[in-house]
């Protein structure tokens, strides 16, 4: 559903900017009530922090600036850990990683879905919650801040973490992930947003140079921090390892101290990545207010502050506005005062029920010929399940975007596994999830009258290699003599996997060899994709049923099952372009090789608008996404508000003969030179039984239909937009004008 606003608060601060000459700079551009009402409680938040200030010492505000690191000591298996003051009732935070749920490599924990999976959804309220649940087993684990909340577009589809991400839009990622920052910080748990900024690729993210232009920033590459940051107002934001135009993004004054915290003001405080300082002063005078040592080469520890103030180069009244930052935001989320103690009971059958859940309405049809889906567990006798290790486990992604001790255990072993010149893997590395119901059981339950059969790999310790002539042979007789075949292939990525050579299957490399010669037997082949990245598909016209399941989490057998065979209609979308081909992506250059410093040269054409402003056809576009019912389009209506606004309505109605979800979308064209064809600007997310007729609304807003000005250094309202309304950026069903 659409955020509310309070209509007063909305149009009166629409009619002062119009009276201005001004326009709101949040793309949310009018606060919710809650917001208003907060600020008297941030008010006095501010104020209690500022008194412990001036009652802490010296030593005691140089340890809340720095980190201490050693996972294997850090308590309850964290990341990192701020030793609290006892004399002022000020207690330890500990925080962990928490991209996919709690990162605690000593705790057992649910891994949920990954989080691409939550863009694809669409869903604001399913983001919420899902924020909601990770907090509420960090903090039974003892932990007052989550380390999750990556918001880094897809800029390059090959990106090792993209599955921490949230699509390559910035509306969506960043209203996605206020709403689940809002969820985290109802926990009192402290929310974290980041890679803060221009870390698109894991190659060269050590000090790699992104080269981006301000506009191009502003309209994309910052807009998801903004919005996340001005409407959910996180505790904590994560700047990260690359420089920027030049200068480390954790010493960067100008997307530190000019942009996030002067012009967004933002009242919480700027983390370092593990590793990602790099001087003492500088940093500190840019804006930096927290490093997180990695126990080597470290800048933020008491002796080298104290020689900075010594000098003059860092002032004490920069020192207590970063220990005041802490403070507030600890106050202000409930760690103050009820801090985590840890040893908590989980509920960990529940959390499971809302994996489930998620990965239901997070997985999406991308093909259904003849609808081959749902699948009638009546007519079947013979199944075939083929490939991913459909018969033990499901993919989650790797590195500190996974938890390290899922309640259900992982594969010992990961022989086979290859990117680049690495091989092999360790716990950090390891994406395979066992879990108590794979896909092959999941499905035997829901067709028990049927004989349901696995071929493929089955050594667990080594997942990765390549199928063998053999295992092919015997997966296309199976399906040959089965009713239907489905094949689940996999595509694993992390962080320190480095990013993906291609988009084709790989790990094992001969997975689209196995799909080919399993569709050659038997027509009615249906191919499930376990993904945090787009992948190529060169059998696809050759396949009957394609279902994106992205990494599902550990109740991902179950909910893949309830998709095959309509227990839940698909509704999600993609977040994020397929191409038909690398070559056509707009980072791809020549040869595919990776820049180490990377030149944002397609500017504003990124994603989608890529493909729309070169005019390339991609194999599926953004926001695509197919149900087993159909949804029409009609009466298109574009009013003008007082402030502004532009309200967009329309009727969708669920033409079909099942209930369905669908989520129609809101895009702009705006004339304006240099601006993509379309840009996203709203959605809804709509659930509907047959028959039944929704009037919906998208409000658009001032900056929805701005740009930024270069020359003033603002943004700019542009007139007269073409208003698009559709099923996908590309499957458009009612124009109209703003």
């Amino acid at each position: 559903m659409q955020k509310k606003l309070w209509p007063a608060v909305a149009i009166a601060a629409a009619v002062s900017a119009a009276a201005h000459a001004e326009i709101p700079t949040s793309a949310l551009d009018f606060a919710p009530l809650s917001t208003v009402l907060n600020a008297f409680a941030s008010a006095a938040a501010h104020r209690r922090a500022e008194s412990l200030v001036e009652k802490m010492t010296l030593d005691e505000k140089l340890q809340f600036i720095h980190s201490q690191y050693a996972m294997s000591s850090v308590p309850g298996g964290g990341a990192g850990y701020i030793q609290g003051v006892p004399r002022l009732g000020i207690p330890d935070l500990n925080m962990a990683d928490s991209s996919t749920g709690s990162g605690s490599t000593s705790q057992p924990s649910t891994t949920f879905p990954a989080t691409i999976a939550v863009a694809a959804s669409w869903d604001r309220q399913l983001a919420s919650n899902y924020g909601k649940q990770v907090a509420i087993q960090l903090r039974a684990q003892g932990f007052g801040m989550g380390l999750g909340g990556g918001t880094n577009l897809a800029r390059e589809p090959r990106g090792g973490r993209l599955f921490e991400y949230l699509g390559e839009d910035p509306i969506l990622a960043g209203e996605m992930l206020a709403e689940r920052t809002d969820g985290t910080q109802s926990q009192k748990v402290i929310a974290t947003i980041k890679h803060y900024m221009g870390n698109e690729q894991e190659h060269g993210r050590g000090g790699g140079n992104s080269q981006i232009d301000e506009r191009t920033m502003r309209e994309l590459y910052l807009l998801p921090f903004e919005i996340a940051a001005r409407t959910a107002q996180p505790g904590n934001v994560m700047c990260s390892y690359n420089r920027v135009n030049g200068t480390y993004a954790c010493e960067n004054s100008h997307i530190l101290n000019d942009v996030l915290k002067n012009e967004w003001h933002f009242e919480g405080q700027v983390q370092s990545d593990w590793g990602a300082a790099h001087s003492t002063a500088p940093a500190i005078n840019a804006g930096l207010d927290e490093e997180e040592d990695v126990g080597s080469t470290v800048y933020l520890t008491p002796a080298l502050v104290k020689q900075a103030i010594a000098n003059g180069s860092v002032s004490t009244a920069r020192l207590n506005d970063m220990v005041e930052r802490k403070l507030y935001v600890m106050i202000r989320d409930g760690v103050m005062d009820d801090p985590a103690k840890g040893g908590k009971s989980i509920n960990f059958a529940a959390a499971n029920a809302f994996t489930q859940s998620t990965a239901e309405q997070s997985m999406v049809l991308l093909k259904n010929a003849s609808n081959q889906l749902p699948l009638a567990a009546g007519a079947l006798s013979r199944i075939a399940v083929i490939g991913g290790h459909a018969d033990a486990a499901v993919l989650t992604g790797g590195g500190s975007g996974n938890t390290r001790d899922p309640v259900t255990g992982a594969f010992s072993g990961c022989g086979g596994l290859t990117f680049g010149t690495s091989s092999g893997c360790s716990w950090w590395t390891n994406p395979w999830l066992k879990v108590e119901t794979p896909i092959v059981s999941a499905i035997q339950a829901l067709a028990p009258q049927a004989k349901v059969t696995f071929a493929g790999n089955s050594d667990q310790t080594s997942p990765f290699r390549a199928y063998t002539q053999q295992e092919i042979s015997q997966a296309a007789t199976l399906a040959a003599n089965s009713d239907v075949a489905v094949v689940v292939v996999a595509q694993p990525a992390g962080e320190d996997f480095g990013d993906l050579q291609s988009l084709s299957l790989a790990n094992p490399t001969n997975q689209d060899a196995l799909i080919e010669a399993v569709a050659a037997a038997n027509p009615h082949t249906v191919v499930v994709v376990e993904s945090g990245n787009p992948v190529l598909m060169p059998w696809k016209d050759k396949v009957s049923a394609i279902v994106e399941a992205w990494y599902p989490g550990e109740a991902g057998g179950k909910a893949i099952a309830n998709v095959l065979f309509g227990k839940v209609n698909p509704s999600g979308k993609l977040p994020v372009t397929f191409p038909a081909r690398d070559q056509d992506t707009p980072t791809w250059g020549t040869d595919g090789s990776f820049q180490t410093d990377p030149v944002y040269a397609e500017g504003l054409d990124m994603g989608y608008r890529w493909y729309d402003a070169k005019n390339i056809t991609p194999m599926f576009e953004f926001g695509y996404g197919l149900s087993y019912t159909h949804f029409g389009y009609s009466d298109l209506s574009v009013k003008r508000l007082p402030g502004g606004l532009t309200d967009v309505s329309f009727d969708v109605r669920n033409d079909g003969r099942v209930a369905g979800a669908e989520v129609p979308q809101v895009y702009l064209g705006v004339p304006y030179q240099g601006e993509p064809p379309r840009r996203l600007v709203g959605w809804d997310k709509v659930a509907l039984n047959p028959g039944q007729s929704r009037h919906v609304h998208v409000v658009v807003t001032p900056r929805m239909q701005s740009v930024w000005d270069t020359t003033h250094s603002r943004w700019q309202y542009v007139p007269g937009s073409s208003v698009y309304v559709g099923a996908s950026s590309r499957d458009i069903r009612l124009q109209g004008r703003s």
